[in-house]
């Protein structure tokens, strides 16, 4: 086989791995997230304040996660690009 084909299949075959992983994850952080959104609204002794910050790091992790995937993404498209 050729390595100008193979490695091609390689990457993708990587990227289809990772993706899957990715997803994986992704499920269980939103399954998390309903754990401790149950548990913040049920927690009456709790501040307006601590619901606020909770928001904001789901939010965060949210962004940094998506900005994760499309860096992931984008090196796997330069990898397929340089052996074509």
């Amino acid at each position: 086989m050729d390595q100008k084909n193979a490695v091609p299949q390689m990457i993708k075959f990587n990227q289809t791995l990772f993706n899957t992983a990715f997803e994986t994850v992704v499920q269980f952080q939103d399954q998390v997230e309903k754990i401790g959104n149950t548990m913040i609204d049920k927690a009456d002794w709790l501040p307006a304040e601590s619901r606020k910050i909770y928001d904001s790091c789901v939010d965060a992790y949210k962004t940094s996660r998506n900005n994760f995937k499309s860096y992931v993404d984008e090196g796997y498209q330069q990898g397929v690009k340089l052996f074509k």
